[in-house]
C-alpha cells in the first residue's frame, strides 16, 4: 500500500521541480472534496429488496504548471498537469455489499481511498500551427451532454487536438483514447465540430469504439465488436431559457462468441430546457422539463441489436450512480441495477424514456430543489410491462460561500409493473462540498 503513495509523491516533487526550473509563468493548485453520508432503503435486486448504509468521500487534488516557454518553438508553450483522485467509503462505514453499487466501485483503479492518478497530461499550445491545442495523457473529457462518451472521475488516457478556426468559424476537436474496462483496452476515436450560430452552439460529432474482447451486450454475447455513434446536438443559453437537445445514432457490427456476426442498428435523443423566472416570495427561480428515450429490443432471437448502449457514456460519479433521479441514477440506457443484466433492467427490458419536471426555488442562501421522475422502458422482448419506476426527490442546498455548500436529499423510488411485489426504496444522505 505504500508504494502507490511514494510514487505519486515523487511525481508532485518532480512537479514542482519543474515548476521552479522550466520557466513557468503560473502554478495553478485545485481541489475538490465532497464527504457524505447516505443510507439507502430496499433497493431491488430481483426479487429481493436490500438497504445499504454508505458513507463517502470522494477527493481529488491538481497541479497545473501553466506558460512553461518552448525554447526551440518561442510560439508555442504548454501546461503540464496531475490530478490526484481519492474514492472511498471511509474508515466508519460498513462493507459495501449491495449489487447495486458493484458496477461504480469495480472500474475504480482503488475504492479504498487510496489516491490514484486521475490525470497526468501535456498541454501545447500552438502545436505544428498557430490554431491547434494538443493534449496528451489521461485526461477529463466529456462529448457533448455525455451521453455516448465521458471520463467520469477517471480521465481518458490518449490524445486530443482542438483546431480553432478550421473553417470560418467552426472549432473542430480529434481524438483518441484508450480506457480500460474490466481486463483490457478499448480504442474510441473521431472528431466532433462545434458551430456557433447567432443564438446557439451547433455540435456535431462521429466516433467508433472498438473492442477486441469478448463481452456480453445488451443482445449478444460477442467475441469483439465495433460501434460508431454519430451525434448532433444544440445549445442555447441566455438570461431567461436555456435548451440544450442531443440526438445520437449508434451503427456497428460484431463478431458472435458462438459464430457468425451480428449488427447494431439503435438511437437516442434528451432534450431539456430550463425557464428562470422570478417568483413571489422565493425571488429568481427555475423550472426544469426533461425528455428522452432510446431505442430497444422488440425481441430476443435476432441478429440486429437495436438497444442504445455506448461502453463509457457518462453515468457515475465516485461509488455511486449520476443521472436522473437520486436513486436511479438513469441514463438513456441503463439505471441503477434491479437484475444482473447489463442494462441493470428484467432480463428482456431494453431502452429507457425518461421524463423529468423539477424547479429551484431559493430562499436567501437556501436552495429547495424537486423534482419527479417517470422511467419506462421502450422496449420488452417477453411482451410484459414495459413501466419501471417513478421517483421523486427533494434537495435542499446550503451555500456557505461560493466554494463551500451543506447538500441534504430525500428520494423515493417506486417501482411500477415491471416490479410487481417490489415496494418503495428510499434515500436519505448529506452532503458536504468544498472546492477552492
Amino acid at each position: 500500500m505504500k508504494r502507490p503513495a511514494l510514487r505519486i509523491s515523487a511525481a508532485i516533487a518532480a512537479l514542482l521541480a519543474l515548476a521552479n526550473g522550466a520557466h513557468a509563468t503560473k502554478l495553478d493548485l485545485s481541489s475538490d472534496v465532497e464527504i457524505k453520508a447516505a443510507n439507502y432503503q430496499h433497493l431491488v435486486y430481483g426479487d429481493r429488496q436490500a438497504s445499504q448504509p454508505l458513507f463517502s468521500e470522494n477527493a481529488a487534488i491538481g497541479f497545473i504548471i501553466k506558460g512553461i516557454k518552448l525554447e526551440k518553438t518561442p510560439d508555442s508553450s504548454m501546461d503540464v498537469g496531475v490530478v490526484l483522485q481519492s474514492i472511498g467509503p471511509g474508515a466508519s462505514s460498513n462493507t459495501i455489499t449491495s449489487p447495486q453499487f458493484a458496477d461504480a466501485i469495480n472500474r475504480l483503479p482503488n475504492a479504498d481511498g487510496t489516491p490514484f492518478i486521475r490525470g497526468a497530461y501535456v498541454k501545447i499550445y500552438k502545436f505544428l500551427r498557430p490554431n491547434i491545442t494538443a493534449t496528451f495523457g489521461r485526461q477529463d473529457y466529456a462529448l457533448g451532454q455525455g451521453i455516448t462518451l465521458g471520463s467520469d472521475d477517471l480521465g481518458l488516457p490518449g490524445g486530443r487536438l482542438e483546431i480553432d478556426k478550421l473553417y470560418r468559424n467552426i472549432k473542430t476537436d480529434l481524438f483518441f483514447f484508450r480506457p480500460f474496462m474490466t481486463d483490457r483496452y478499448l480504442k474510441v476515436y473521431g472528431g466532433t465540430a462545434y458551430y456557433p450560430a447567432s443564438e446557439g452552439l451547433w455540435q456535431a460529432y462521429h466516433f467508433w469504439e472498438v473492442d477486441d474482447g469478448p463481452s456480453q451486450d445488451i443482445l449478444f454475447n460477442a467475441a469483439s465488436k465495433t460501434k460508431k455513434f454519430t451525434g448532433l446536438r444544440y445549445f442555447l443559453s441566455q438570461k431567461q431559457l436555456s435548451f440544450d437537445g442531443e440526438a445520437a445514432i449508434q451503427r456497428g457490427t460484431a463478431k458472435l462468441a458462438g459464430g457468425g456476426g451480428g449488427k447494431y442498428e439503435a438511437h437516442a435523443f434528451m432534450l431539456k430546457g430550463a425557464w428562470n423566472q422570478d417568483i413571489t416570495f422565493f425571488g429568481p427561480s427555475k423550472v426544469r422539463l426533461a425528455y428522452g428515450r432510446s431505442s430497444g429490443n422488440p425481441g430476443a432471437e435476432s441478429g440486429t441489436d437495436k438497444a442504445f448502449f455506448p461502453a463509457f457514456g457518462g453515468k457515475f460519479s465516485g461509488m455511486e450512480r449520476r443521472g436522473y433521479g437520486a436513486i436511479a441514477g438513469a441514463t438513456l440506457y441503463d439505471m441503477i441495477k434491479t437484475s444482473a443484466t447489463a442494462n441493470g433492467l428484467p432480463n428482456g427490458v431494453s431502452g429507457l424514456n425518461v421524463i423529468n419536471i423539477g424547479a429551484d426555488l431559493p430562499y436567501k442562501k437556501l436552495i429547495i430543489s424537486a423534482d419527479l421522475y417517470k422511467f419506462r422502458a421502450s422496449r420488452n422482448a417477453n411482451g410484459g410491462s414495459l413501466q419501471i419506476a417513478s421517483e421523486y426527490d427533494v434537495k435542499a442546498s446550503y451555500a456557505f460561500g461560493e466554494n463551500l455548500h451543506l447538500n441534504a436529499v430525500y428520494a423515493v423510488f417506486t417501482p411500477l409493473s415491471l416490479y410487481p411485489d417490489a415496494t418503495q426504496a428510499k434515500l436519505i444522505y448529506g452532503a458536504i462540498s468544498a472546492r477552492f
